[in-house]
């Protein structure tokens, strides 16, 4: 059975643009892409293997929430000649 791994996405632009303010995934800031624009971030994650899932907006706040996901990858024991995990 396929089993996933997910990310939330806090990413708040400016208000009247693209570029983003700040932006959280899972909750640490990622200095690096502010004032860069939502698209590069999307493509990025997506080159990554992450798929956008849904989006949440917060109007309470102005914040825009997305989640991600992609497949999670598990170690194949049955590969090993040995399956048993060695300590």
């Amino acid at each position: 059975m396929q089993k996933w791994e997910y990310i939330l996405v806090d990413a708040s632009p400016y208000p009247f643009g693209d570029k983003l303010i700040s932006i959280y995934i899972n909750g640490q800031e990622w200095r690096d892409w502010k004032d860069r624009e939502l698209h590069e971030l999307v493509n990025h994650l997506g080159n990554e293997g992450w798929e956008l899932v849904a989006i949440r907006h917060d109007s309470k706040n102005d914040n825009n929430y997305f989640i991600f996901k992609r497949p999670k990858i598990t170690p194949n024991y049955s590969t090993f000649e040995d399956s048993e995990v060695q300590l």
